[in-house]
């Protein structure tokens, strides 16, 4: 599978949509066990859908918008993950469409940064509230961009990467958003230009893996520390990609399938980094 997102609930990973073998559209969503080191299949998306995030608010996973079918539209829908049906909810739908974005939890909100809707780039940024189930409008993000990454270390999003609709014009840029103030700032730019990239924070320090050009896949891997604003280049994926997903768990760093080549490309690979 590839173009896909992440996230972890309850020290499980979850994984949902794509692009399947063959470069099908999907629907399809499993779930990752550390401990059994085993995958299982789950209850299927609503719809096929691929540049979709997943996040994790207040103990629940989310499926925020996304791209749909092999023209690429951009699609407003957003569904919760029922563990306890293995099913598939709706809940009020992103003010506008939105595929190739970014998406956080943030003081028990969900917040989703980037990506393009119908009429390209999008800069407001979207900030959902389960408990009263409505949106509502933050910042524009200063650098707007598709196919970025975002993590969330305290109360603060970093916004890392991602391209303007160019695979060949990536960003080094990381912007990070506090949700208090409803303010973006500037931090230290990564290392390595990237776009269809993947993140995940672990023990403060977010790792950062992966990438594509128009012609060529990244096996970088570099961690930026918030707490001093720098960055440091780690040990390379084995396996270079884009479009993958990426989670941390129990102290461990997980890198899921993506693309082993440029475009349309897909790999199971499960590769995983302990610090």
């Amino acid at each position: 599978m590839q173009e896909l997102q992440a996230a972890v609930l309850r020290g499980r990973v979850y994984v949902a949509g794509g692009f399947e073998s063959g470069n099908r559209p999907t629907a399809a969503a499993y779930r990752y066990d550390p401990a059994g080191d085993a995958w299982e299949r789950i209850a299927d998306l609503p719809a096929s859908r691929h540049h979709m995030p997943l996040a994790v608010v207040s103990d629940s996973l989310y499926a925020v918008g996304g791209l749909s079918g092999s023209e690429f539209g951009p699609v407003a829908t957003l569904w919760v993950y029922r563990e306890d049906l293995d099913a598939w909810q709706e809940r009020a739908p992103l003010p506008e469409p939105r595929g190739a974005s970014a998406a956080g939890a943030v003081n028990g909100r969900l917040v989703v940064v980037g990506g393009v809707g119908p009429g390209g780039l999008l800069g407001p940024i979207a900030i959902y509230d389960p408990a009263a189930g409505s949106w509502s409008p933050g910042a524009s993000i200063p650098t707007a961009r598709d196919h970025l990454t975002a993590s969330v270390v305290g109360a603060t999003l970093y916004a890392i990467g991602g391209r303007p609709q160019n695979p060949d014009a990536n960003f080094d840029v990381v912007e990070a958003y506090d949700l208090a103030s409803d303010a973006w700032s500037a931090r230290a730019r990564m290392p390595t230009r990237r776009g269809g990239l993947a993140s995940a924070a672990l023990e403060g320090r977010i790792h950062v893996v992966g990438g594509e050009t128009s012609s060529s896949v990244f096996d970088e891997h570099e961690v930026y520390d918030p707490a001093t604003d720098r960055w440091q280049v780690a040990e390379p994926l084995p396996t270079p990609r884009h479009g993958l997903g990426a989670a941390a768990v129990a102290g461990k760093f997980y890198a899921i399938a993506g693309g082993p080549a440029a475009g349309f490309a897909q790999t199971d690979v499960v590769e995983v980094f302990t610090p």
